[in-house]
């Protein structure tokens, strides 16, 4: 990107660097906005807890399922390059929907005032012993049951669909749930105005 810009090439600069694409350096920049946000809202969860005298590390367990996942991502990534290379899309939809889950559960907890923090995610499980059945033999501990080629691909497809199933249910039952309680329908008004008598109603 730096060359199409027209940005000269200093000695500081390393090669691989000078030379990242533009959709490799959208990445980057993305990465350093997710650091920034994720560390200025820690901040302000701590600050807001200090001011009730409230214990300051209990929201910080709240980020384990962030990290414990996005460790298990890379690792997957790295020990299965043919679904780095050939098959990220299918496994990038798959990350979303761990994600959305995620969030999901966090959003609900928090409109529910729920006690406990949704620190399980059933859609990492996967992800996670993919990874310590790719690390077997690498580590000369255990032969991988999946395999370096069409199994590991089929793999990742089968999680996306499962991971689609889970949220999907997830969201289907949080639609009607909320519809159920409050007599509504999601994309329709189920009980329309009526002028008159609302209007006979105030008289």
């Amino acid at each position: 990107m730096l060359p199409t810009l027209g940005v000269a090439k200093y000695s500081f600069i390393p090669e691989y660097l000078y030379q990242l694409p533009f959709n490799e350096w959208f990445m980057v920049y993305g990465g350093i906005v997710l650091f920034f946000n994720t560390l200025e809202s820690t901040l302000h969860v701590l600050e807001v807890r200090r001011q009730r005298s409230e214990s300051t590390d209990k929201p910080l367990y709240g980020l384990l399922p962030f990290f414990v996942t996005w460790i298990f991502i890379p690792a997957y990534l790295y020990l299965q390059p043919i679904i780095l290379h050939y098959h990220l899309i299918p496994f990038v939809f798959y990350v979303g929907l761990i994600n959305a889950y995620s969030v999901g559960q966090i959003i609900v907890a928090h409109l529910t005032k729920s006690p406990k923090f949704p620190y399980q995610n059933v859609l990492t499980l996967p992800v996670a012993l993919a990874v310590l059945d790719s690390a077997g033999p690498m580590l000369d501990l255990w032969p991988s049951v999946l395999g370096d080629g069409t199994y590991q691909i089929a793999f990742v497809f089968l999680c996306t669909g499962f991971a689609l199933g889970v949220y999907g249910s997830f969201v289907h039952d949080i639609i009607t749930t909320i519809c159920d309680y409050l007599d509504i329908w999601c994309l329709t008004i189920k009980h329309p105005y009526d002028f008159e008598a609302e209007k006979k109603k105030a008289k």
